[in-house]
């Protein structure tokens, strides 16, 4: 019995002592983000560099390298080939619901696995579908026989990213929505709206506030509804948008059912993987023990400071963050599995989408 004290003590002190070894003094951090400057996950991940210099030891200089080449799964493939075998944290993936939704589509083009991949942090977002003001549609309820009657281009990087639950919705909503292929990430779906060569589209939460609030203020696009955001089994409204109905509700007001069915189960899905788990920082699965620990402490510590997350919740909206290892691995594990019969169905719809 003494031996076994004895030895699990010494476990501790050394687990311990290699949680201390860990210093990044001196060193540069880098948040390798897969898409082009200006989107949602590239103002998480920018958001997120002081508040990681400040929470990791020897406050290492943490910046942002935008690698867009081959888009957002191509750069996801060239970290794995360049850093998948990296054991000391100094480069950091910064993932989304476009690079997760390729990777639950099976899409051919994905050569990474998100069981190889250990997550540090994670949080969660929202979105807000929006409208051109020259449709002359001020509420997608009362106005949604206009809407239905417009002419709908959505500016889209591919049926298999995130794009596929605003298309999934537009189609259970019975919208007549033109999906225009080409747009270089939801950043280039914004500029296609704002040029009007599209008149409908959707912006993640960062995105939104930064870039499109200011339109609806001045009059030159119109809020129409947001995602919503996961309430136990009810998807209800987001809070940092009360006065937009959710999709939800918009559903079945114009409808007049609840959602449910295959759809439902499908764009349900997507929205988990997409939404409420959408945005991780992570390293490749071999990284040292000790370094992970260090990660998700200095995550934990950034959560925990209120002036920190007033400072993010206003850039970002206030969501969901994900912390400790083990509520890490369950959010990873729920944004990058489906149920077969859910694939089943997605796996027809999205070549019907091609």
């Amino acid at each position: 019995m003494l031996k076994k004290m004895i030895a699990v003590l010494t476990a501790l002190v050394f687990s311990a002592s290699a949680a201390f070894s860990v210093d990044y003094s001196g060193k540069t951090i880098t948040i390798w983000v897969p898409f082009k400057a200006g989107g949602g996950t590239d103002a998480v991940a920018r958001a997120l560099t002081a508040p990681l210099s400040a929470n990791l030891p020897g406050n290492p200089a943490v910046v942002v390298k935008n690698m867009t080449e081959g888009g957002g799964i191509g750069s996801v493939n060239t970290y794995v080939a360049k850093h998948g075998k990296d054991k000391d944290g100094l480069v950091v993936l910064a993932t989304s619901g476009s690079t997760q939704l390729p990777f639950l589509f099976k899409d051919k083009r994905v050569r990474y696995d998100y069981k190889n991949f250990v997550a540090v942090h994670g949080a969660g977002t929202g979105g807000v579908v929006y409208v051109r003001s020259d449709l002359g549609v001020k509420d997608i309820v009362k106005d949604f026989d206009k809407l239905k009657g417009s002419k709908l281009f959505y500016g889209s990087q591919g049926i298999s990213s995130l794009d596929a639950v605003p298309a999934l919705a537009f189609d259970m909503l019975g919208l007549p929505v033109k999906l225009v292929y080409g747009m270089k990430g939801r950043k280039g779906g914004r500029a296609a709206i704002m040029r009007g060569e599209t008149t409908i589209d959707y912006q993640t939460s960062s995105s939104y506030n930064k870039h499109i609030k200011p339109l609806v203020a001045k009059g030159e696009m119109v809020a129409l509804m947001s995602w919503g955001v996961q309430k136990g089994n009810k998807i209800v409204r987001d809070p940092n948008y009360p006065n937009l109905p959710s999709f939800t509700e918009v559903y079945e007001k114009v409808t007049g059912k609840k959602p449910g069915g295959k759809e439902f189960q499908a764009w349900s899905a997507m929205f988990s993987a997409g939404f409420t788990t959408q945005k991780f920082l992570v390293l490749p699965k071999g990284t040292k023990k000790s370094v992970i620990k260090t990660w998700q402490k200095a995550a934990a510590g950034i959560v925990a400071n209120p002036a920190t997350m007033k400072v993010l919740n206003g850039k970002l909206g206030k969501y969901p963050h994900f912390i400790g290892d083990k509520d890490l691995k369950v959010a990873l594990k729920k944004a990058s599995s489906m149920k077969g019969s859910t694939y089943s169905f997605l796996k027809d719809w999205l070549a019907s989408k091609k």
